[in-house]
């Protein structure tokens, strides 16, 4: 008996002493601490992964630190996307809702006019829905961080970032293929004319507050549409050649660190101006604008629409008709 209590006072005593001695385990979750190192390149998704092509001139000294300060103000770049495609499409739908539509004067005639070829309905919509693709693709990933990850648990954010770089990388081919034959073979139509100033201080003639707006003369392509195309042009082809060479940099030989930085600097600052005119760019052809739509789904316009909105081509046409 005597010996089987000294055995069970020794049981006791040495689980209290291992409940003492016990050391606490880290939890499965804990915080993440997020180490910044000074005059580093930020991590973007979707950024090459041959390390080598990009570090064999690699010399820290030479990094601009004006590039890497740009690039570390994520915030700031991510407002900036913010605002070129949510807050404008949110102001240019309170002008609309202030405003009106530009309304056909005479209504629909029921007449329809051939405005554009099948082949031209393809190309756009080749480029347009890629397009689309890419810009909201890129607000994940450029904005995601600041505007959409509280609202999602670590793990869902992950992979909506995780496709959207998928997204953006695939889409990006088709769209660059359609781009560059779309601004080849629009241009000619796009070239400035003398009508071009006053179809701006008119406004094109889409205010409808203060009496009845009249349209000013346009051509084929009224001034706004010429003022897009060339935007498109400009930074889109910005956005080609700075995305071919973030995605194969071997293809233009060694790119340098700086060279890198300065790349995905201009393929921001290039997407974010192309965005907020993308997005106002939908909204004439879309919303604003009566009978707009229709020019790229059928090619065709109605020919009320064709003399309120482009009044100078209608009658080159009728000229030619005659």
């Amino acid at each position: 008996m005597n010996k089987f209590l000294l055995s069970l006072v020794s049981v006791i005593s040495s689980t209290a002493f291992a409940q003492e001695t016990a050391v606490k385990q880290p939890e499965f979750w804990s915080p993440v601490v997020e180490h910044q190192i000074q005059r580093d390149i930020p991590q973007y998704l979707g950024y090459t992964d041959n390390a080598g092509l990009l570090m064999s001139t690699y010399d820290p000294n030479s990094v601009s630190s004006g590039y890497l300060g740009f690039l570390q103000s994520a915030e700031m770049i991510s407002n900036l996307i913010f605002a070129s495609i949510i807050a404008v499409a949110v102001l240019f739908t309170v002008f609309v809702l202030i405003n009106g539509r530009a309304k056909l004067s005479d209504g629909f005639s029921g007449k329809l006019i051939q405005r554009w070829s099948v082949g031209d309905v393809v190309l756009h919509w080749c480029a347009a829905v890629p397009c689309i693709i890419l810009i909201l693709s890129g607000f994940v990933i450029g904005a995601g961080k600041v505007w959409l990850a509280p609202m999602m648990t670590p793990a869902h954010f992950h992979s909506l970032v995780y496709a959207s770089v998928l997204f953006h990388n695939i889409f990006a081919i088709p769209f660059i293929i359609a781009a560059v034959i779309l601004m080849v073979k629009w241009s000619r139509n796009q070239l400035p004319e003398s009508g071009d100033g006053k179809w701006f201080l008119a406004l094109g003639g889409y205010i409808n507050l203060g009496g009845k707006p009249k349209h000013p003369d346009a051509g084929f392509a009224n001034a706004g549409e010429k003022a897009f195309f060339w935007t498109f042009t400009i930074f889109g082809l910005a956005l080609v050649v700075t995305g071919l060479l973030l995605l194969f940099p071997g293809l233009f030989g060694t790119l340098s660190k700086n060279g890198a930085l300065l790349a995905l600097i201009i393929h921001i600052c290039s997407a974010i101006i192309l965005g907020a005119f993308s997005v106002v760019h939908i909204y004439m052809g879309a919303v604003m604008s009566e009978g707009g739509m229709e020019n790229m789904l059928s090619g065709k316009c109605d020919e009320n629409w064709a003399k309120q909105n482009h009044n100078l081509w209608y009658a080159k046409i009728q000229g030619q008709n005659k």
